[in-house]
């Protein structure tokens, strides 16, 4: 059974009124394809439990509050820098049309995630904070400030400072967050400072003061430091399923410490997790500030989105998924999400009932809003029909013309050379060397060419004429492929014969 068929299973048990789903990020950047993972595995859960019959939800919250803590490599540091430390909904948009930083990469991230089929709620953190639902929570965090540090140090190994308080203020007079630190609260207020030089990538104004802790529609006044935040979040919006990366849900994580504060503190059950491995490009994993990897929005470029989502949906959680869109990578996975059609295709039910064989049912997952059946040509060939002259009918009547696409792109930034082929003008030098038998099969080979052939069937004549000159079919095939591009290998001789003009096919063979 599938895994997340399974889960939903397990969940169905526990008979809760509402199976609630969330999944979290923090738009600092163009969001990496590793966060996209995270979305598909979220709304795997939700749609099996809807599968199996449970009243589910699926929500996203951007954390929009956080603060710009790393500069982007793509974003003028001119124009930028002088934000390092300020909450992320507090920083202009790099584009106009938005309403802040934060809601300008969030709502990229939302605009792929979409495309591949998932359309969860969106949250955002500033909304939780100003409609007062985090008030009564941060108040129990910092009346038990003593239970906290407990927790910190005992999962950390590292005891913190005596004036050490789970609140982080934004500065009343330079609006920035990571240089002020909590050292006081007594019940109603808390008092602080904005430091000029305790970080060394950004700079504090030396402001001290008081405020108080709970935000309002008028004015967010904080956060709660996110691995506390997390836990508080699980219990403000009802959350019952989320998980995250393997860094997050290894032992004395971040989910460890979360843990701990819905047990000891907060009296909220911890939501059933999803650990799952990390997505790498080229065996490196991703950040979002860095530049690191692909973003979400660029795997779109690479990949049509049933094929993006097929990529998440067929990998286990617990195995990483290495995605190298150099050699084969990409033709090999259009295959396996053709393979995965025809087990779901080949069923005996029509109509495509549910079944416990996991390969159709990765295909049945992995579609975005109805079922559609890929087509049937692999996209090896397209990738060689792609660099064919007069192909586009056939693409058309194959129905390849989104495939197409994505041909064209590995073919021109990810195929290896030996895949690659042009037609050349002049007469390649290396046709000089062929044998004489070979040069007889060209002139035969074009004096068939004024009949009408199938693809399949000039192929076979071709070869019989090969064969009657005592060629073998490699000798045959070579003879062609030398005098048309070059190389002694390509795609079908019958079909790269039949998309070129049958006058330059015939001059070029009579010139060999």
């Amino acid at each position: 059974m599938f895994w997340a068929d399974e889960v939903a299973l397990e969940l169905k048990k526990r008979k809760l009124p509402l199976e609630w789903v969330d999944d979290m990020k923090t738009p600092s950047g163009k969001i990496h394809v590793g966060a996209l993972r995270g979305v598909v595995i979220h709304d795997l859960a939700y749609k099996t439990l809807k599968d199996a019959g449970v009243n589910a939800k699926y929500t996203y919250i951007f954390d929009n509050h956080d603060p710009m803590d790393s500069l982007p490599i793509y974003l003028p540091k001119e124009k930028f820098e002088k934000y390092m430390g300020v909450p992320l909904y507090k920083i202009p948009s790099p584009e106009i049309g938005f309403a802040n930083y934060a809601e300008f990469y969030a709502k990229d991230f939302i605009s792929v995630f979409t495309k591949i089929g998932c359309t969860p709620e969106i949250l955002w953190a500033t909304e939780l904070y100003e409609s007062g639902r985090m008030n009564d929570s941060i108040k129990e965090i910092l009346d038990k400030t003593e239970e906290v540090k407990k927790i910190y140090e005992e999962l950390y190994k590292k005891p913190l400072a005596k004036d050490w308080y789970p609140f982080q203020v934004y500065c009343i007079k330079c609006g920035k967050v990571s240089t002020t630190k909590v050292i006081d609260w007594d019940g109603k207020e808390v008092k602080f400072v904005c430091s000029v030089d305790r970080l060394e990538w950004t700079k504090g104004c030396g402001y001290e003061g008081k405020t108080s802790p709970f935000s309002s529609k008028e004015n967010i006044v904080g956060k709660l430091p996110w691995k506390i935040e997390w836990a508080v979040k699980w219990k403000v919006v009802g959350i019952t399923v989320e998980g995250a990366g393997k860094d997050h849900m290894s032992k004395g994580g971040s989910h460890d410490l979360a843990d701990e504060i819905c047990k000891r503190i907060i009296k909220y059950p911890t939501p059933f997790p999803l650990g799952y491995e990390f997505f790498l490009i080229g065996g490196k994993k991703m950040s979002s500030s860095k530049g690191l990897g692909s973003s979400a929005a660029e795997m779109l470029d690479i990949l049509p989105a049933e094929i993006l989502r097929f990529l998440m949906v067929k990998t286990k959680l617990s195995r990483a998924i290495d995605f190298d869109p150099g050699g084969y990578t990409i033709p090999n996975l259009f295959d396996e999400y053709q393979k995965s059609a025809d087990a779901y295709f080949s069923r005996s039910v029509p109509g495509g009932n549910k079944t416990n064989d996991d390969l159709a049912r990765i295909f049945e997952l992995s579609q975005i809003s109805k079922v559609i059946k890929p087509p049937t040509v692999r996209f090896s060939v397209l990738c060689q029909w792609v660099q064919m002259p007069n192909m586009g009918e056939e693409i058309k009547k194959e129905g390849l013309g989104l495939w197409a696409k994505y041909a064209r792109v590995w073919v021109d930034k990810f195929a290896p050379e030996n895949e690659k082929f042009s037609v050349k003008n002049e007469l390649p030098k290396e046709a000089r060397n062929l044998s004489r038998e070979q040069k007889k099969t060209l002139l035969r080979i074009a004096e068939e060419l004024d009949k009408k052939w199938t693809g399949d069937e000039f192929q076979t004549r071709i070869y019989d004429l090969g064969k009657e000159m005592g060629l073998s079919g490699k000798e045959t095939f070579a003879a062609i492929y030398i005098s048309l591009i070059g190389k002694d290998h390509g795609p079908k001789a019958a079909w790269l014969i039949l998309s070129l003009d049958k006058d330059f096919v015939k001059k070029r063979f009579t010139e060999v």
